[in-house]
């Protein structure tokens, strides 16, 4: 569980409804996030078709957006200059970079496409993380950059103290809220989570990684963000090949030697009706049908 990165692109309004419940208001998280996007990643605008439009924008930008609106700016510029110290900005400037966010956007516009407009700004939270890890385990450089924020993270656990982040995976739902495991690098915990926000930043099947960031920029408040994952271990190529070997060996049952089964036996396919002739559906039980028993009189 522990080779597990974030993956690098999200919705930038993937936790507005978790924020306004208890930050500043709407107003504000555009603001943080304007001003986010011109100090580490401009993002990307996409169609989804009936559904509007989504911006896509990095993990360390939207961590950003959600320190400032649940502490303050000072507390977010700090991260900030410690993803920029790290890296981030570098990388958003770079030719793979701004590839992979075309490669992610137009698959994600394409799978969108055709789904009820209601539903598809839902549906898209799931499907971000479903089209980088495909496009992951076939692309160089979409790998590339995965490598590149997983070398980053690293060095944000390392540098800022406020922030944690520990592996897990998401287990099942139970009515309103999701069991999931956390591995916190001397146990691994099972916990219960707000299944809603699980669903609404596109964890929701079963096993499912995630990376669980954890801010506490003041004494007395600790702020979770789950983002989906992506498991650096799993070599979906092997995987297939692995499958396409099996069903190669796969062979048919060999037919019983001659005098084997009794002369009765009917090896033809019986129907329906034929079942029914031969084996009648027992009738519902009942207390009227059922047999009353009878009374002996002692002799």
């Amino acid at each position: 569980m522990t080779n597990l990165c974030e993956i690098p692109i999200v919705s930038a309004t993937a936790l507005d409804e978790t924020l306004t419940s208890s930050g500043p208001g709407k107003a504000a998280i555009q603001k943080y996030r304007h001003e986010m996007r011109r100090k580490l990643d401009p993002g990307l605008k996409i169609s989804i078709g009936r559904g509007g439009t989504v911006w896509l924008t990095g993990v360390p930008t939207l961590s950003c957006v959600a320190t400032a609106t649940r502490w303050n700016m000072q507390d977010a510029l700090k991260l900030v200059s410690t993803y920029k110290k790290a890296g981030f900005v570098d990388l958003t400037h770079s030719k793979d970079y701004r590839c992979a966010m075309q490669l992610v956007g137009k698959e994600v516009s394409a799978r969108v496409r055709g789904v009820d407009s209601k539903s598809s700004k839902v549906l898209v939270m799931e499907i971000i993380p479903a089209c980088w890890n495909d496009l992951a385990a076939k692309n160089e450089i979409v790998r590339r950059v995965t490598m590149s924020m997983r070398d980053i993270f690293l060095k944000i656990d390392k540098e800022i103290e406020e922030v944690r982040r520990f592996p897990g995976r998401f287990v099942r739902f139970e009515d309103d809220m999701a069991l999931i495991t956390v591995d916190t690098g001397e146990r691994e915990e099972l916990r219960t989570v707000d299944g809603k926000y699980l669903k609404s930043v596109g964890i929701s099947w079963n096993g499912a990684p995630f990376v669980l960031q954890e801010y506490r920029w003041s004494p007395d408040t600790t702020m979770s963000v789950y983002f989906p994952a992506i498991d650096l271990d799993y070599d979906a190529k092997a995987d297939a090949e692995l499958l396409d070997r099996l069903k190669s060996r796969q062979r048919p049952m060999p037919e019983p030697p001659a005098g084997l089964l009794q002369p009765d036996f009917v090896s033809e396919k019986i129907t329906d009706a034929e079942k029914r002739l031969s084996y009648p559906e027992p009738a519902e039980a009942s207390d009227a049908a059922l047999p009353q028993p009878s009374r002996v009189k002692a002799g």
